[in-house]
């Protein structure tokens, strides 16, 4: 199986090279099985339990579309959806680990040398737990305004600088690092290294947030540590917009499985729970909020997928973007909605810890704004639509 890469030309996958009846089927018997005891202590502890990732890279999802030839399942990124879809009905958050992994591990086995892909082959094993690092004070959605730098210093190269918003940043084994190495060139001066996580310069601090707190998030500073050559990736702008693309699709993938799990729920509620002599669902305010719900996660199905089959057909990245960025902005937006409306059935009760809805209304407020905010994916949609905007 050949990776696809970032030029004007991409390789396509293989048509039905899986059962995907049957791989759904074992995505969702693993999230209810190893994702299903682990999120809820996982949460109350603010802490990534590793014991995950080793379980989700036994099971095989870990370098879903990465090739056989380092232990990759050597698959599309239709299938990656359909795991990461599975994996965020329990719980978002651990799933996001696993989309963390495979986002960072396709870079190294993508862009890498032998090193690169020998870190991959080991992620993929579950014996190296990688993240990305590309998000700065900064730099947010600005990435060509990234400021860490790399200076070449004979055989190494010396890095400097802050990453900030760095999931799993503290609990890696290595940080695929973004950095400036010639300012001079811009977007074009950026590479990407593999920064074991514990040189000497490096240090973590967690982010306290409300949000995805089983996968919790890092500021990683960078103080004068030394990378050996071998470690820098042919990889640099060009490489982040194909990932940053490939992410948006399980991102949108991600927020449908969650919205789903809170309508399933808000839709039972409303069928069981009786105010003035019947159930709320009776109500036309009620029914007729979970009806609209029920058009988003549809809605956001088909984007997702329609995205996910035009990543893997091989089609140029440019034309592609619309596909992406129309679902990306839909799912997390429409997770939103979903989970204020679940939210919104469950009352006074909703607000206890007695039910679980309003984890999932928090969950869901930090999906607009990740890989790409709103009005990023929509200035990209009005662009491929052919509007002059600025």
């Amino acid at each position: 199986m050949t990776t696809l890469s970032t030029g004007s030309v991409r390789t396509p996958i293989p048509v039905n090279t899986v059962d995907r009846v049957a791989f759904r089927d074992m995505c969702k018997a693993f999230a209810e099985k190893e994702i299903g005891t682990r999120w809820k202590e996982a949460d109350a502890e603010k802490r990534f339990p590793r014991a995950f990732y080793v379980a989700a890279a036994s099971a095989g999802l870990i370098g879903i579309t990465a090739s056989e030839d380092i232990g990759g399942a050597g698959l599309g990124s239709y299938e990656e959806a359909i795991a990461m879809e599975e994996m965020s009905r329990v719980n978002p958050n651990l799933a996001v680990s696993v989309l963390v992994q495979n986002v960072a591990g396709s870079i190294l086995h993508e862009h890498g040398n032998a090193e690169h892909r020998e870190i991959a082959r080991r992620n993929i094993a579950g014996d190296c737990l990688v993240a990305i690092t590309i998000t700065e004070p900064e730099a947010g959605n600005d990435i060509q305004n990234v400021r860490t730098r790399a200076t070449r210093d004979g055989d190494e190269w010396v890095l400097d600088g802050m990453k900030s918003f760095i999931t799993l940043g503290g609990d890696a084994d290595v940080l695929v690092t973004l950095a400036q190495t010639d300012p001079a060139q811009g977007r074009n001066g950026m590479r990407f290294f593999a920064v074991d996580r514990r040189s000497p310069g490096i240090e973590v601090s967690q982010i306290d947030t409300y949000v995805n707190r089983p996968a919790p998030t890092f500021r990683v500073t960078f103080n004068q540590v030394r990378v050996p050559e071998s470690r820098r990736l042919d990889a640099g702008f060009a490489a982040i917009m194909a990932g940053f693309n490939r992410e948006r699709i399980m991102v949108a993938a991600r927020w449908l499985g969650h919205m789903q799990t809170a309508l399933e729920w808000a839709r039972d509620y409303a069928g069981t729970r009786r105010q003035f002599g019947r159930p709320i669902g009776a109500n036309q305010s009620i029914a007729f909020s979970l009806a609209q719900c029920h058009v988003d996660v549809e809605a956001a199905r088909q984007l997702t997928y329609h995205a996910a089959a035009r990543w893997d057909s091989g089609v140029p990245l440019r034309d592609v973007i619309l596909d992406v960025s129309a679902a990306k902005l839909h799912s997390t937006q429409a997770v939103v909605r979903v989970t204020q409306a679940a939210l919104h059935v469950g009352g006074g009760w909703g607000l206890t810890t007695e039910l679980p809805v309003m984890r999932w209304a928090l969950d869901a407020l930090v999906a607009p704004v990740t890989v790409g905010s709103v009005e990023i994916q929509l200035r990209a949609i009005a662009r491929e639509m052919g509007l002059p905007v600025e």
